[in-house]
Formats: structure tokens, sequence, C-alpha cells
């Protein structure tokens, strides 16, 4: 196996992490603290040039961003039980939420964090607050209407949707201090009962 996951702890490479536990595949992690002088030098662009993780490197081909990652490692390693086949009912809800967790959640979330912390680069205006709320908050109430029904995303079962959407309520909860909708938090509970999950946050 030629698997290299360069990860920094509570960043979105937790999401490749944890799938790559729940699915037992072997890999070799490269665990990086938060080093924003590194991930711009010349040596870390020669690893990945957005100076960022996670990266992912499958013999010599490199794999970014983290639902993209989630994606080609089923693909390579499919079919399974955490991706979602075209031919079942819930495929588009499944693609919508692996890849919609982050350019509609995590994306904002994200910046909002950075600027909390006092990061130069994420500062932004000081009504974006209220607009990443706004857009977390439509988010959750699809999510909380959703999971009426459910207990997880898709299909009746645990997939990469569920690890999308997780550590994307992960960095609302946990990391930026947003309350979640009651049957929101009751399955961000569940997700982090995940021994896989237990596991991968638990890097450093």
């Amino acid at each position: 196996m030629s698997f290299i996951l360069f990860h920094t702890p509570r960043s979105r490479s937790l999401r490749p992490l944890w799938l790559l536990e729940e699915m037992g595949l072997d890999y070799a992690l490269k665990t990086i603290g938060y080093d924003a002088e590194y991930f711009a030098s010349d040596a870390y662009r020669q690893i990945n040039p957005m100076g960022k993780v996670p990266a992912f490197y499958d013999g010599d081909h490199l794999v970014l961003e983290s639902t993209v990652i989630l994606q080609y490692i089923l693909a390579k390693h499919g079919p399974s039980s955490f991706g979602v086949e075209p031919e079942e009912g819930d495929f588009a809800f499944y693609l919508t939420w692996l890849h919609m967790a982050e350019s509609g959640l995590s994306h904002y979330l994200a910046v909002y964090l950075g600027q909390k912390m006092g990061v130069e680069k994420y500062a932004v205006s000081k009504g974006y607050e209220t607009y990443v709320k706004y857009q977390a908050e439509k988010a959750f109430e699809m999510q909380d209407e959703h999971l009426a029904q459910r207990s997880f995303i898709a299909s009746d079962r645990f997939t990469a949707a569920d690890i999308s959407v997780g550590y994307s309520l992960f960095l609302a909860n946990a990391l930026c201090g947003l309350s979640l909708p009651h049957r929101v938090q009751a399955y961000f509970e569940r997700l982090q009962d995940r021994p896989a999950w237990k596991k991968a946050v638990a890097i450093e």
C-alpha cells in the first residue's frame, strides 16, 4: 500500500483519516502541527502546491481537497458500504452532502474560526459572524429536518457523507462554539461514538 496522508490535528484532514480508519486500510500518516510559515514554504509547496492539509498521495498521484479524497479512496477500493452507488435511491442526496458539508458549511466556518483566532489572512468584516451563522443555520435546519426520519445522511447506513458532515459539525460545535439543533446534536454525538472517529481525533 502506498497511501500517504499529510494531516494536521483538528483540521479537514480528519475526514480522510477517519475514512481510512473506518475501512481498515493501510496508510502512512505524516502529522504536522499547524505552522503557517512552514505551509507557505517551498519545501511544503512541493508536497501540496496549495500549502494546505490534507495532501493525499497514492504512489505518485496527489489528491487534494478532503471530500475529493473521500471519493477517491472509495472509487479505488469500492464498492464499499461507506459509499452510495448511482442505482441507490439516496445517491443524489449522498453526493450533495458529501460535498456541500464543505462548500456550504466548513468553508464559511474555517474563515470564521481564523478570524476569531486573529489570523490576519482570515480577517474579514465584522459582519462576517452574522453571515456565517446564517449560512450554518440554513444547513443545520436542512440536516435537522432530514434526520427526523433517519439516523444517517443517506441509505440508512453510515457513509462517507456522514464523515463529511461529521467533521463540519465538529468544526461548528467544538471549534467555533456554535450550537446545533437537537436532532443534529444527537446525530453528532452518535458519530463521535464511533471507534474510528475516536482514534482519528485523538491523534496529536
